[in-house]
């Protein structure tokens, strides 16, 4: 940095320019596709620093762009060679953890080299080349000026840029994102701007584009705090106001701040304004309409507070006005009520009470999901509970937790004893038919050894 005779770079676009003109203009053999890649990325890097610096880390740029160790260092050096970077500070393997840390490193610090810093600069040669004249010398030179020449080139290009422009498309975005503005709807409030020199002269009107102040009263700067406060809080709930200049707005909002329109009442009514589609610039559709609104008296005159202190109805004078109103409002129902329909409806309860006051109350009867009928009939119990309680008694009973009618103890008939005799013979026949076929067996087994296997009747020993 202290020897090259390049100046200094801050902006990554004149970084790329100044390395596609060297390395488009062949000055270097070896340099090509690649080290425009690299020169990108270390662009892109430069952003990060106020000076234009740029920190090389050969691990990280070589896995970047996909290349070897050997390869991007291969790159950096013709770079270097072209006048495109210089050294700041070299790289070394010294732990910058021990050097920061200081006597405080440990072990779980860990190890961190230094890494070499590069910063961007441009040749002298490629500011010849696009007419520039330049004071001063090496990294410290800087650019005072352009020649017949770069004035030239300069024309030219604003020239390419505006045509370019104008190919393209007006305006980039989607029609969803962004809702086209209908300059129908807009009314321009006054005459014709133009105005005769004569009349200038005899009226004394200033050829000056900038609105006058005349109408605007002096401000302190507490009331120019209050009220960017108020616009940056309007910005905040009014959606339409969140792309303007909280202190364009706080202007011309300052009559209506001055008044005493709070930031509540100019939220509700902001909210009420149709805006029409999306506005280039909302301070001066805000102007627009305020303007509109009090030439034709839809908005209060300055001076006149739009929230007055007598809506606060702290003694509850309100309340009760509003009560008055409503009782005069219900009034002729109430007495068409007390005058005719409440001595009837009082006839009628004390009839129905004398009426009913002689004849016993009917006892409750729970609901059931089915028929009484059908329940009672399916319970059988008048053996267990005897004749005498009837199926509804002990329903009853348990339906109200009454005690339940006293069980008396059934007489069951004796049972069949059929079965057991039938059973007894069955098994007493089984044994005796075992017996008779182990006595036939045994007299099998006899016979067959007193004959012989010819016939013949063998003697007994």
């Amino acid at each position: 940095m202290t020897t090259t005779a390049s100046r200094q770079l801050r902006r990554a676009g004149d970084f790329r320019a100044a390395a596609h003109f060297m390395v488009g203009s062949g000055f270097h053999p070896k340099a090509g596709r690649m080290t425009l890649h690299l020169a990108d990325v270390f662009a892109a890097r430069m952003e990060r620093s106020m000076d234009g610096h740029v920190a090389f880390n050969i691990a990280a740029t070589a896995r970047e762009l996909g290349l070897q160790r050997r390869a991007v260092l291969n790159h950096a050096r013709y770079l270097r060679e072209l006048g495109l970077i210089a050294y700041v500070e070299h790289g070394s393997k010294t732990n910058s953890q021990r050097t920061r840390h200081g006597s405080d490193w440990t072990q779980e610090h860990g190890y961190r080299g230094t890494a070499t810093i590069f910063a961007a600069v441009a040749p002298p040669v490629w500011d010849h080349a696009m007419g520039r004249r330049i004071d001063g010398t090496g990294y410290q030179a800087r650019p005072v000026g352009v020649t017949a020449k770069g004035r030239a080139r300069a024309i030219a290009e604003a020239q390419r840029k505006r045509v370019s422009r104008a190919e393209r498309q007006p305006d980039p975005c989607t029609p969803s994102l962004v809702v086209p503005q209908d300059h129908r709807q807009l009314k321009v409030e006054g005459s014709s701007n133009y105005t005769s020199r004569a009349r200038k002269r005899a009226t004394g009107h200033k050829n000056s584009s900038r609105p006058s102040n005349r109408k605007q009263a002096s401000a302190t700067p507490a009331d120019c705090a209050r009220g960017i406060a108020t616009a940056e809080q309007l910005q905040r709930e009014v959606w339409w106001l969140h792309r303007s200049c909280a202190r364009r707005l706080a202007y011309v909002l300052r009559p209506l701040i001055s008044s005493g329109w709070t930031p509540q009442a100019l939220v509700a009514e902001l909210r009420t304004w149709g805006v029409p589609g999306y506005l280039r610039d909302p301070a001066a559709y805000v102007r627009h309409e305020l303007t509109r609104l009090q030439h034709h008296g839809h908005l209060a005159q300055t001076g006149t507070p739009a929230l007055n202190d007598d809506q606060v109805d702290e003694d509850g004078a309100r309340y009760q006005a509003m009560l008055r109103a409503r009782h005069q409002r219900s009034d002729p129902a109430w007495q068409r009520y007390a005058e005719q329909l409440r001595p009837e409806l009082h006839r009628r309860l004390q009839e129905a009470r004398n009426a009913g006051s002689g004849t016993p109350v009917p006892e409750y009867r729970p609901w059931l999901r089915e028929p009484e009928e059908l329940h009672l009939q399916s319970l059988s119990l008048e053996a267990a509970y005897g004749p005498d309680a009837s199926p509804r008694e002990i329903y009853a009973a348990h339906a109200y937790n009454r005690p339940v009618p006293v069980l008396r103890q059934a007489t069951l008939p004796l049972p069949d004893q059929g079965w057991l005799e039938q059973l007894r013979d069955e098994t007493e026949a089984k044994r005796a038919c075992a017996a008779l076929q182990a006595e036939l067996d045994n007299w099998e087994a006899e016979q067959r050894s007193t004959v012989g296997p010819h016939g013949t009747v063998r003697g007994r020993l």
